[in-house]
């Protein structure tokens, strides 16, 4: 009886831990380097951020340490709101792999995702912090490949 209850207790901690891929880049090639790893309990994509901003020790990311302010999803679209002061000091390439890993990620891990768009500090932006325009929506199906699928 006692393991019956125990398991039953087990089942539900177990189905709120999900696999993920995150999305590293190889410090030598720049090439990406996809990583499972296990996510447990709610708030899933600010987890997210945290696992993308704390690569392993031989590879490294262009994600940094609490960039995510906010979050949005409404259908099929999502929203970023990213603090401007995290992202102040990028330079090109570094905003270019930010925007490559984040949307890598997240259209490998939700499928019900098609289109992410970036606000910054809660307002609508020209570039995400020097460089990478962001006024516009970036879409599932250009963006769901590295580093970008060619349009047909």
């Amino acid at each position: 009886m006692r393991w019956k209850l125990l398991l039953l207790l087990l089942i539900p901690i177990d189905l709120l831990a999900m696999k993920i891929m995150v999305c590293y880049i190889d410090p030598v090639s720049l090439n990406p380097v996809l990583k499972t790893v296990e996510v447990e309990g709610d708030n899933f994509i600010l987890k997210l951020f945290d696992i993308l901003a704390s690569p392993p020790q031989d590879l490294m990311s262009f994600v940094p340490k609490g960039v995510l302010r906010a979050y949005f999803i409404v259908d099929d679209i999502m929203i970023l709101d990213l603090d401007e002061e995290k992202l102040k000091n990028m330079d090109f390439l570094s905003e270019r792999y930010f925007i490559h890993t984040v949307l890598y990620t997240i259209f490998n891990n939700l499928k019900t995702v098609n289109v992410v768009y970036f606000t910054i500090n809660g307002e609508r932006r020209r570039v995400l912090a020097n460089y990478v325009d962001i006024r516009y929506g970036f879409p599932r199906r250009i963006w769901e490949e590295w580093p970008v699928k060619k349009m047909k």
